[in-house]
């Protein structure tokens, strides 16, 4: 554990009983205390506008839970519903919604959302990463699903996009697809690797 503080590295006794993260020490701290600061938020106020997302250990269960609650309350299967995303302006003020969640924290890898046309667009030059706004999570039923054009992104817990749970053979990785605008064709998405991280590597 010493020689993993002299090289800025999460010592592997901590990263065996920790969330999956890419990160060096330094900002693996800051990171931590941010998650904890959120969790101690979400006790104390109770609902919140937003959700920090990636503070959680287990996304997935934060994402049923969340359909769970719609089922319950209209009386409907739970399988039958599906996560409508609407994806918000930068300067965005989130509130309580009485469907579905808001959450933040995000970013995009491959692609980047422009403010204006609210769509997924190209990467600025040299930008590997992008934040991504607000965005909320809205369950409905498959068959009042009508989407626009739009890219099933792909959101990770890490860049490392691989990692597969032995009990179910599902990635312990990947948390979920998010439905996004756009103007170009999935294919054009998919060949340039776009997807959500909850974070960085950095």
């Amino acid at each position: 554990m010493y020689n993993s503080f002299l090289s800025n590295k999460v010592p592997d006794n901590w990263q065996k009983v920790a969330y999956p993260s890419l990160k060096p020490l330094s900002s693996w701290i800051k990171d931590f205390i941010e998650r904890v600061d959120f969790f101690k938020e979400w006790i104390i106020r109770g609902q919140m506008a937003s959700y920090f997302i990636p503070a959680l250990y287990f996304p997935q269960g934060f994402n049923t839970a969340v359909k769970q609650i719609y089922a319950r309350k209209n009386q409907i299967p739970i399988d039958t519903l599906v996560f409508t995303t609407i994806v918000h302006r930068m300067d965005y003020e989130p509130e309580v919604l009485e469907v579905g969640v808001n959450v933040h924290g995000l970013f995009l890898e491959g692609c980047r959302f422009d403010n204006e046309t609210l769509l997924l667009s190209e990467s600025h030059k040299k930008e590997l990463f992008a934040k991504m706004p607000i965005l909320s999570m809205v369950p409905t039923t498959i068959e009042n699903y009508h989407p626009p054009q739009c890219y099933e992104c792909p959101l990770y817990k890490t860049s490392l996009r691989k990692g597969e749970l032995s009990t179910t053979g599902h990635s312990t990785n990947f948390v979920l697809f998010l439905d996004i605008a756009t103007n170009e064709s999935p294919e054009h998405w998919i060949r340039r690797g776009a997807a959500l991280l909850c974070q960085l590597d950095d």
